[in-house]
């Protein structure tokens, strides 16, 4: 990458570097400054800004099928009345074909890395592989029938047989366990999966404190709040993402300081779902890791992270009535480094010796001008549609805002039989039905 107007580095002391080269070697960036050394592939920079790739911390992305399908409803009668019945139709082929869809979808907008939870994630992961994004994985556990098993044993079973394949097998897959959440998942099932992400040492991802009926749900069933019944089931003792954290105590967000679980923020569902707006300030005050998630395109309807930066600076300002809180770097930070080195991914930064996630922005935008403040342009200015390149592990896997990987066309066509299919065999009906 030569001549780049603006280099946002997200390093120890967050500088911002003005008109340099970045040379990448062997998917590491290697050099950063005046580069003298020719490329095979060099990107022209002039007018642009290279950022860190964003990371979406929690998504359920073959779930761009059910985009605009279940809007406008409550959580667990979204859950209950439209997701879980169409989610009981889902096929292998299905959740591939639209885990391409959001993949593609994730990349445009400026995303090199998804955290996914959701049902037959090795085709998930076989999908991440041929499209080229960064993704870690998580092979869902519930206490019940799924899609793909009947039981959480098998559930259980089936995650093993995925975090054995798939551990150490690519520089881009992180694969984990996926219990789904609280009142999804009892404490045998809770504690045997534990057990299993500590004897692979690999991440859990979870849904923790989402709603507030969740909260009655949990004390009446067990005594205890969700985020106090996943410490006492060994849940939290492992690299653990918690999505969602609306409702936590502030005895629960000292556990979650106390054991450094990565809380994914997802403004944009909880808003739409009426779950509620998480405790962002008081958690960040009180020292825990928090990052930002789009969740599925079901209850978002995008996974577009450009929107969630800036939703998620501006609902706990005007919820607090302070527009000192959640600061733009603060913001910039949940979508980049702070989860990278969470989960220990080597990216979320633009320095020598890490991967090589970088996107490239056009600034050559009315939106951008004048850029006084990059930091504030990129949380509250920085639109997905300004994405030009996207670089995943050092490959060039977005160029001038195609996919090179794979066809684009293909992709979105064959997700759209998909979802058709899927919705015929639930019962449901589409615009496109008639």
């Amino acid at each position: 990458m030569k001549h780049l107007q603006i280099v946002v580095t997200q390093d120890e002391k967050r500088r911002i570097l003005r008109n340099v080269d970045v040379y990448v070697e062997d998917g590491v960036i290697s050099e950063i400054g005046e580069v003298k050394r020719s490329a095979d592939i060099v990107l022209n920079g002039k007018g642009k800004a290279a950022i860190p790739g964003l990371i979406n911390t929690h998504t359920h992305i073959p779930m761009n099928l059910f985009r605009g399908v279940a809007d406008d409803m409550k959580l667990f009668e979204w859950l209950n009345e439209k997701i879980w019945p169409m989610e009981r139709k889902l096929t292998p082929d299905h959740v591939e074909k639209g885990a391409l869809l959001g993949m593609l979808e994730a990349l445009k907008t400026g995303t090199t890395t998804i955290f996914d939870m959701y049902f037959f994630e090795d085709r998930i992961a076989e999908a991440a592989e041929r499209i080229g994004i960064r993704a870690l994985l998580s092979s869902s556990i519930i206490d019940g029938e799924t899609p793909e098993t009947k039981n959480w044993k098998e559930a259980l079973n089936v995650a093993e047989n995925f975090v054995r394949k798939w551990k150490g097998r690519s520089g881009r897959i992180i694969p984990s366990f996926g219990p789904h959440a609280p009142y999804t998942v009892g404490p045998e099932a809770m504690e045997a999966t534990a057990e299993a992400a500590k004897k692979y040492n690999v991440p859990v991802h979870i849904h923790l404190s989402e709603d507030s009926r969740e909260i009655e749900q949990i004390r009446q069933a067990y005594g205890v709040r969700p985020i106090e019944y996943a410490e006492m089931h060994g849940i939290l003792d492992l690299r653990t993402i918690a999505a969602h954290v609306v409702w936590p105590s502030d005895e629960e967000i000292e556990i979650l300081r106390r054991k450094r679980v990565l809380v994914s923020h997802n403004p944009v569902s909880n808003m739409k779902t009426s779950a509620g707006i998480a405790p962002v300030p008081k958690m960040l005050s009180h020292g825990v890791v928090v990052g930002l998630g789009t969740d599925g395109a079901a209850s978002n309807n995008v996974l577009d992270m450009p929107e969630t930066m800036k939703l998620a600076a501006l609902i706990h300002k005007v919820v607090n009535r302070d527009p000192t809180l959640v600061k733009a770097q603060d913001v910039f930070d949940m979508a980049t480094i702070n989860p990278a080195m969470a989960m220990n991914l080597g990216t979320g930064s633009i320095e020598v010796g890490k991967k090589a996630d970088i996107v490239i922005i056009d600034l050559k935008k009315p939106w951008w001008r004048p850029i006084h403040s990059p930091i504030s342009h990129l949380v509250y200015s920085f639109r997905s549609t300004d994405v030009v390149h996207v670089i995943v592990d050092g490959k060039v896997v977005i160029e001038d805002g195609h996919l090179k990987t794979m066809d684009e066309n293909e992709i979105m066509d064959n997700a759209e039989k998909a979802a058709m299919d899927l919705l015929e065999r639930a019962g449901i009906e589409s615009f496109l039905s008639g």
